[in-house]
């Protein structure tokens, strides 16, 4: 029968749920033992094939799992049961191997599976909520997953799905990080989309080119030009330098904004030079478009939405933005 819900209770509801995962997953934390070291040691050095294997909605974690483990260079694919043991389990070979997601690690098909992929010579990592269970029996490493209960009564697979979810990226993230796996290397292996762009751009392909494309003043030139300049060129600042073309500073749209707020009697006879900010943050071209990213997010002075871009000899080259790095626009390189 259907209820009529309100508002409120449809809300209370969804947080509840929320509040009952995000503790499920804060419990992984704690369970994580030696069993969870040892299956990631492994990964680490195996240089053989890793099956991921579920049915149903464990299935669906796994999916996630082989592809987050392939992204950081494992040789990981999911391997649905089913099929492997009407055929495909002719890819698994000694030293390969398998892992097994099941909440109550007795799933029939990932037992059997477990059972023919050891004849073969494959090691076993099982993920469950249950041990000892047939699985974890049959396993060279158990997870065991530490969830108490359902995010709902009715047993919809909320609450154990989320948890392992969470171990599995805590594995990946392991396995990562004891590979010294950089984002140069994820880039090779996500070529594509806007993720794959930033992580394998360098500045040079990102930044806006000056004089062509971002204005360049003199310290001596009045705001009135810098403002008709900055309006040709509309990237919200413009670049500061000597008649060496060397960098001395910036001036940005809101610099301008505060000086007509604060001063504007003075806006005609002020000068650049009065009104930039001097040796301001800056990057040289060869950087990636990722180190960049982090420079500008964490500044302490104050947030940096533009950032110059010299040579080694503090030459102006041109300008990258923060909204060009989170929106992922890489521009064609000429």
């Amino acid at each position: 029968m259907i209820q009529t819900l309100t508002k409120n209770s449809i809300l209370e509801a969804a947080k509840a749920t929320i509040a009952k995962e995000a503790h499920a997953v804060a419990a992984q934390a704690e369970a994580l033992d030696q069993n969870f070291l040892d299956l990631a040691q492994y990964l680490v050095e195996n240089k053989y094939k890793t099956f991921v294997a579920g049915i149903g909605k464990s299935g669906l974690v796994g999916r996630q799992l082989a592809s987050k483990l392939a992204c950081i260079g494992v040789k990981a694919v999911y391997i649905d049961p089913n099929d492997a043991l009407h055929g495909e389990l002719g890819l698994v070979e000694a030293g390969d191997l398998v892992i097994c997601l099941s909440k109550s690690g007795a799933t029939g098909e990932l037992v059997f599976l477990a059972k023919v992929a050891r004849l073969r010579g494959a090691k076993i990592a099982s993920m469950v909520c249950r041990v000892p269970s047939p699985l974890s029996k049959l396993a060279d490493w158990t997870i065991k997953l530490d969830v108490a209960a359902e995010a709902t009564e009715i047993e919809i697979p909320t609450s154990s799905a989320i948890a392992q979810t969470a171990v599995g990226d805590a594995l990946v993230v392991a396995v990562a990080n004891a590979r010294g796996f950089t984002a140069s290397e994820f880039s090779e292996n996500h070529p594509a989309g806007n993720l794959g762009v930033l992580l394998g751009s360098q500045v040079n392909d990102l930044m806006h080119k000056a004089p062509e494309e971002v204005p360049v003043l003199s310290p001596d030139s009045f705001l009135h030009e810098a403002l008709i300049e900055m309006t040709r060129q509309p990237l919200g600042a413009a670049l500061v330098a000597d008649s060496d073309n060397r960098l001395i500073g910036i001036i940005t749209d809101g610099d301008i904004r505060r000086i007509v707020k604060d001063n504007p009697e003075h806006f005609l006879s002020s000068t650049v030079g009065n009104c930039m900010t001097e040796n301001p943050l800056f990057c040289q071209p060869d950087i990636s478009a990722i180190e960049v990213l982090k420079m500008m997010e964490d500044n302490k002075k104050k947030p940096v939405y533009v950032l110059p871009v010299v040579d080694g000899d503090r030459q102006v080259l041109g300008l990258v933005r923060m909204h060009d790095l989170t929106q992922f626009q890489l521009k064609e390189v000429k």
